[in-house]
């Protein structure tokens, strides 16, 4: 209704407005951008709506939400991009009370709201019937405690894509270690660039069994030197594990992935580009990688690494992209171990390639 209106601020106009009977309310101030004082809203029947997608999308100037502590949103199903890049939003006590049982899609929420560092009122939170959680936390790099979270039952949910990526404060995740993952089938870019975060113990017991995608999962987390809560996963429906460790820089064990079953997998590039600590990838050696096809970048800048032979048996008939796949690794003198390897003539653009 007032989408992209972005010199609205004041709408106490609406204060008496009876909008008792409306069942969708989404985007309504997505792009009001200088809206800042929402006390209008706070006697707003919106006990019909379903629909609260994006309501305060955009509104970067919103800062107090309390207005809307009494809300009835019991049968809310879509709270997506509710509060999506709310820069300015940092307190959202407000929310505590809220019946968001019926909410099934909880994706970009509290996305790029960059000053969010206190969840506690969403402890008591009832996700059950949610199944998409994708971006929800996204870019909000304020937020180091999560523990309010502990409790939430995301056994329905499905994707989880970019749920705490760039969350830059976010060094230990104890609060997702009963967390029922077992419908996930998205996990990409989950803790993409975390650059504090130093414990995923929380993550042994996950179930990711149905997960497809592990695309930059654990990318560019700068801090992450121990993966050995990931040995017994099940990753055996996994086909994208492209950039899954890429750019984790302090990383140097693998041998946690020794028993993975990658027999799925087609995407390994960038997997473990620019992992600069890592020197020993014996634990790869009897990865089935028969379905992959490209491995462009996979160890691209892995400088520290000099033994290539656990790869000497890898099936990769495959393979269609080889681009990048040892490029950097300067401490790498022998190569016999790919002497089998079927390299395809179109992934070499010139002889000096070879």
């Amino acid at each position: 209704m007032f989408y992209g209106c972005s010199s609205l601020s004041d709408i106490k106009a609406l204060q008496n407005w009876n909008v008792s009977n409306g069942n969708i309310f989404s985007g309504m101030f997505n792009g009001c951008s200088s809206l800042s004082d929402i006390n209008a809203l706070q006697n707003w029947n919106v006990s019909n709506g379903n629909d609260f997608s994006g309501i305060f999308n955009g509104c970067s100037s919103l800062s107090d939400i309390n207005p809307l502590q009494n809300w009835n949103v019991s049968n809310g199903n879509d709270f997506s991009y509710m509060f999506n890049e709310c820069s300015s939003l940092s307190d959202i006590n407000a929310l505590q009370n809220w019946n968001i049982s019926n909410g099934n899609n909880f994706s970009f929420m509290f996305n790029e709201c960059s000053k969010l560092s206190d969840i506690k009122a969403l402890q008591n939170w009832n996700v059950s019937n949610g199944n998409d959680f994708s971006f929800m936390f996204n870019e909000c790099s304020s937020l180091s405690d999560i523990n309010a979270l502990q409790n939430w039952n995301v056994s329905n949910g499905n994707n989880f894509k970019y749920m705490f990526s760039k969350c830059s404060s976010l060094s230990e995740i104890k609060a997702l270690k009963n967390w029922n993952t077992s419908n996930g089938n998205n996990f990409s870019f989950l803790f993409n660039k975390c650059s504090s975060l130093l414990d995923i113990k929380a993550l042994q017991n996950w179930n990711v069994s149905n997960g497809n995608d592990f695309k930059c999962m654990f990318c560019n987390c700068s801090s992450l030197s121990d993966i050995k809560a990931l040995q017994n996963w099940n990753v055996s429906n996994g086909n994208n594990f492209s950039g899954m460790f890429c750019n984790c820089s302090l990383l140097s064990d693998i041998n946690p992935l020794q028993n993975w079953n990658v027999s799925n997998g087609n995407n390994f590039s960038f997997m473990f580009n620019e992992c600069s600590s890592l020197s020993d990838i014996k634990a790869l050696q009897n990865w089935n990688v028969s379905n992959g096809n490209d491995f462009s970048y996979m160890f691209c800048n892995c400088s520290s690494l000099s033994d290539i032979k656990p790869l000497q048996n890898w099936n990769v008939s495959n393979g269609s992209d080889f681009s990048f796949m040892l490029d950097e690794c300067s401490s790498l003198s022998d190569i016999n171990a790919l002497q089998n390897y079927n390299f395809p003539l179109n992934c070499i653009e010139n002889k000096d390639d070879i």
